[in-house]
């Protein structure tokens, strides 16, 4: 609020690095309760008419790609933070390593949900989160 009211008043120049810094956390933690809630965008046309054993192939395969994409993004965003640490923002005063650190555990936290939603069926009558993991509904092979 103090960048927006003194915008025309030399403004403080730690306002836009904060609120940078901020809006990268903000996202990243707000992604894992969009993947529990099934916010986040899924194109199913194809894979919808597909015959029950591919589509169990199919759903199968995303999910492993998930965990592996999940997993890879956890293991360098450490690593790219890490090698950040001897930089610092200006403005701030803090190590870059900070808000880069945002990464890894936004994607920690949807690994984790993603995980415990795949082994842990959610109740739907105390929630309004979805009701069911990728897996379900899926006939058997």
């Amino acid at each position: 609020m103090l960048g927006v009211f003194s915008r025309f008043y030399k403004p403080p120049m730690w306002t836009m690095d904060l609120a940078v810094v901020t809006l990268v956390w903000t996202v990243m933690l707000a992604a894992a309760p969009a993947l529990k809630r099934g916010e986040h965008m899924a194109i199913t046309i194809i894979v919808d008419k597909l015959p029950q054993r591919m589509y169990r192939f199919v759903v199968f395969v995303r999910v492993i790609v998930y965990f592996i994409i999940l997993l890879f993004m956890v293991v360098l965003g450490v690593e790219y933070a890490w090698s950040m640490r001897l930089f610092t923002i200006m403005s701030l005063d803090i190590h870059k390593t900070i808000p880069l650190m945002a990464i890894p555990v936004g994607m920690g936290l949807m690994l984790i949900m993603y995980s415990l939603s795949q082994f842990i069926p959610l109740d739907c009558k105390e929630n309004n989160f979805s009701c069911k993991n990728d897996l379900d509904g899926v006939p058997k092979l």
